[in-house]
This record gives C-alpha cells, sequence and structure tokens, in this order.
C-alpha cells in the first residue's frame, strides 16, 4: 500500500474528489480476456480510501467499465497509461465509461470517495464490470481502419448551468465551442482560436456563488506541449464573463518551465502541474521534480482572474 501527498499527482486524478491531505492508495492487476467474457470485481472503500484497478490494453481495442456502489458518493476514473491524466472522469460523467482507448499501455480505474463522504469517514461497497472489445488492426483482413476522430464533444453541468464544448482537434489550430445553456440573459455560444488540441473540461464554483464557471484546458503541438487555459464565469447566472489566467512567465514559478502542463479543479482551486528543468536537462528528461501552482477565482477590473495563492514543489 502505498501514500502520496494530495497536493502531488493526486490532485490530478481525483480532482473533486480529494479528500485530505493524505490519500491511501490500494493497487490490484486484473486481468481481462480480449473479446472474452465480463470480468467482475467486488471491493469496498472506506474515507480516504482510493483503489487502482490495472489492466494491459492496447491502442484501438475498447474498454467498458459499468460502476455499481452502494453509495451514491463513489465513483472511479479511467486514467492513461503512465499518466494521472484522466480519460474519464466518474463525478462528472456518471457511472459508465465506454470507448476506443488511444495507446498501448496498462491503464488504470481509480475508485474513490467524494471529498465531502470522505471527510465523514463513509464507506461504499461496489462492484465493477470491466471488458474489452478487440479493435481493427492493419494485419487484419479487408481495408485497414479509419483513424479515430480526436474531436473534443462534451457537456458538462453544474447548479442548472449547462456547457457544451466542442473542438475538432485537427492540426495546430482550431476553432473552440463554447455554447452556454440555462443563463437568464445571454446564452450566445462562444467561439475561440486555440494553440493546439483540447484535452479536457470541468465546471466548477471556485469562489463557491452559486454560478459556476467553465474551464477548458488546451496543449499545444510539438516538444514543450504548453499547456493553455479558456475559462468563463456565469455572472450571478445571468451571462458568461472571461476569466484571466496570468502567464506563468509572469511570477516566481516561472524558473525551469518548459511546458508539459496538466490542469485540474482540486476542491477549491485550480491546479497548474509541470516538470521543472535545470539548466542542463533535455525537453524529454526533466531533473527538476514537479511544481504545482495553486490559484483562486477573484474578480477583477473587467472581469474575473486566478490569483496565485500557493506553489508547491515536490
Amino acid at each position: 500500500m502505498k501514500r502520496m501527498l494530495a497536493s502531488g499527482l493526486v490532485g490530478l486524478a481525483l480532482g473533486p474528489a480529494l479528500a485530505s491531505a493524505e490519500v491511501e492508495f490500494r493497487e490490484e492487476t486484473i486481468e481481462v480476456e480480449v473479446g472474452g467474457p465480463t470480468t467482475t470485481v467486488l471491493g469496498a472503500i472506506q474515507g480516504d480510501q482510493v483503489v487502482d484497478y490495472r489492466l494491459q490494453a492496447r491502442a484501438s481495442q475498447s474498454l467498458s467499465v459499468n460502476f455499481e456502489p452502494s453509495n451514491a458518493s463513489a465513483y472511479f476514473n479511467v486514467l492513461r497509461p503512465d499518466s494521472d491524466t484522466a480519460l474519464f472522469i466518474g463525478s462528472t460523467s456518471g457511472n459508465r465509461f465506454e470507448g476506443e482507448l488511444p495507446t498501448n499501455g496498462i491503464y488504470t480505474i481509480r475508485v474513490y470517495l467524494m471529498r465531502n463522504a470522505a471527510r465523514r469517514d463513509e464507506t461504499a461497497n461496489y462492484s465493477l464490470e470491466v471488458a474489452i472489445a478487440a479493435g481493427q488492426t492493419n494485419d487484419a483482413p479487408g481495408p485497414a481502419a479509419a483513424p479515430a476522430s480526436s474531436a473534443f464533444d462534451q457537456t458538462l453541468e453544474l447548479q442548472g448551468i449547462r456547457f457544451h464544448v466542442t473542438c475538432a482537434n485537427e492540426g495546430s489550430l482550431n476553432t473552440l465551442r463554447i455554447v452556454p445553456a440555462g443563463l437568464e440573459i445571454d446564452n450566445t455560444p462562444i467561439e475561440r482560436t486555440i494553440d493546439g488540441t483540447v484535452t479536457g473540461a470541468e465546471a466548477a464554483d471556485l469562489d463557491v456563488d452559486g454560478s459556476p464557471e467553465i474551464y477548458v484546458y488546451a496543449t499545444s503541438g510539438g516538444s514543450g506541449s504548453y499547456g493553455s487555459l479558456v475559462a468563463y464565469s456565469a455572472n450571478r447566472r445571468k451571462s458568461l464573463s472571461e476569466i484571466y489566467l496570468p502567464p506563468v512567465t509572469e511570477n516566481a514559478a516561472a524558473k525551469g518551465y518548459m511546458g508539459h502542463d496538466e490542469f485540474a479543479v482540486v476542491e477549491n482551486t485550480l491546479v497548474r502541474r509541470f516538470p521543472v528543468y535545470s539548466d542542463t536537462d533535455t525537453n524529454a528528461s526533466p531533473t527538476g521534480g514537479m511544481r504545482q501552482i495553486q490559484y483562486d477565482l477573484v474578480p477583477g477590473e473587467a472581469g474575473w482572474s486566478l490569483r496565485v495563492e500557493r506553489v508547491v514543489e515536490y
């Protein structure tokens, strides 16, 4: 059993489920036969316990996970191989996942309790039904399969306000489109040209004012994979105003920064995490550890701003 500080890798994988300064992890390996019968796993968690179920799969195979918990505050995420970046976040998308896998490797199904339930030391019994269907390969007879679409299309809803986020994710420049619904005055769609592709989106209420925000994460192409954020706040549930994120280069956290950012909402803060490079490091081999910037949402002169609240290195 291993334990990790929540200010580190845990936050990006658990997001709003983060329960305390320390999260207790348990890892189990499960064998799932490709094209075979569904594998059923029974388990239980309590408080800040988290269980990682690890399984081997290949690109183009289809993974399906059905989660049935006894506690409505229990959820699961699906994590990419060798990364705490989530392909699927159960707390915003429900208790069933089905999708084509993007790469070869060991995927993780992470089971956890939401923050409030974990703080109350609640328990959850659950069952996981996991299946993998074979994908098409170049060795199969007939024409080769067309590449899977990388387009981003997700609908998020919080506090009665809905955000439909789409992006073609084709080429180095893309058009991001956010269509709100449920605002009292102005539900006009927003379109923005972004450098790179959309990798994720979250709805949150960082300032706990009853009016949600939408946070869209993008990554540029090239070796740097620089992260960027497009975000809007629902002003008193009436219309959207843009949220400004200061560049990393404007604060002391810039030293050693060379991209490879990841974003996530953790409790009532936005977290930006990236590797730190020493002067002689190559782009592929950072040696300076990790740096995490936590931002609070505050009113600005002409809208909203994300203000650096804390910088953590580990």
